[in-house]
């Protein structure tokens, strides 16, 4: 008796740390995805997927989830799963984290990156940034793996093209469930309206809304393009995405796979990045077979979005602080 509880003890610490024996069962991670299985975010989860099932040897099975099925289509919900530990891992804009963590607002701030993706590797990937963005997240409940992204931010609507301000005079434009996006295209003269990115295309089709914003990647996975007759590439807020695991996860994870994790992760969103930053140009072709009219703000057109979204800044200044601006290269100076 003595003897089987003893295997039955060594068992249960075995699994806790993450050691199973050939012939046991795998242990699954849930891991949440935001969009569908042909965005460039899945990049990221397969290859995350597949590392981790190699290197640990078919211990963990990672189970992905696009979508956002786990949380019913809402990212928000999501983001609380993940810090609570309902899920594994996770996939997620850090602009859905903002409502756990204003902080995170200053990532997604208008123009914020003036050099475009220069700018993000300097502040970002080869700066203080990321560890701003990682710290501030696992300070919420979860662990930042790697960060990939989806870019920068652009406008379609059905109504007019767009090259400066005054075009977005009473434009209602969906942006995510979040308040300084609203802040920021009701400062441009927009009609801002909050929704689920699931409930985007058939309120384009429906005429609901006129336009909506987001990454050139997310548009074409949600098939937006193909109910929008103008887009305006004019790179307003840059979008990351954090690969995470939940701390309640982690701490189950023994230090030998806590390094396989954080390599995975790496590598993975090293990859992701990579394959985001070679799409654009492809995708806007295929927009442009579709029928879709694009449109370039001149330098002149953008320092005029800049000074429309000023009060915007100073808004968020106490909520993001001066130190985390500063990180970012933004002095209100």
């Amino acid at each position: 008796m003595k003897k089987a509880l003893a295997v039955l003890a060594f068992t249960i610490l075995a699994t806790s740390l993450g050691v199973v024996h050939a012939g046991q069962r795998a242990r699954e991670l849930r891991m949440s995805v935001t969009t569908s299985e042909t965005s460039v975010w899945m990049v990221a989860a397969r290859e995350f997927k597949r590392i981790v099932e190699e290197k640990t040897e078919g211990r963990y099975k990672v189970s992905i989830y696009p979508n956002e099925q786990l949380s019913g289509g809402d990212m928000v919900k999501g983001v609380e799963q993940l810090f609570t530990g309902v899920t594994d891992l996770d996939i997620h804009s850090t602009i859905n984290m903002t409502g756990f963590e204003p902080k995170l607002n200053v990532v997604n701030m208008p123009w914020i990156f003036p050099k475009g993706y220069k700018s993000v590797d300097e502040i970002i990937y080869n700066g203080p940034g990321l560890k701003v963005i990682t710290d501030l997240i696992e300070a919420k409940g979860a662990v930042v793996l790697g960060l990939g992204e989806v870019g920068f931010r652009q406008l379609t609507n059905n109504v007019r093209p767009v090259n400066t301000v005054e075009d977005m005079l009473q434009l209602k434009i969906r942006v995510p469930t979040i308040k300084m996006y609203v802040d920021t295209l009701r400062e441009f003269g927009a009609d801002p309206t909050a929704m689920n990115f699931a409930e985007v295309f058939t309120a384009l089709q429906q005429g609901t809304i006129d336009g909506q914003e987001n990454p050139l990647d997310t548009i074409r996975s949600g098939r937006i393009h193909e109910v929008q007759k103008y887009c305006a590439l004019w790179n307003w807020s840059y979008d990351p995405i954090a690969l995470s695991v939940s701390t309640k996860t982690w701490r189950r994870l023994s230090d030998e796979d806590k390094a396989i994790f954080k390599e995975a992760g790496e590598a993975a969103c090293k990859l992701q990045k990579e394959t985001a930053r070679t799409l654009d140009a492809q995708i806007i072709e295929e927009f442009k077979a579709a029928g879709v009219q694009f449109t370039t703000p001149s330098p002149e057109a953008i320092a005029g979005f800049k000074k429309a979204a000023g009060p915007v800044y100073d808004s968020y200044r106490d909520r993001v602080t001066d130190e985390v601006f500063a990180a970012f290269g933004y002095s209100f100076e």
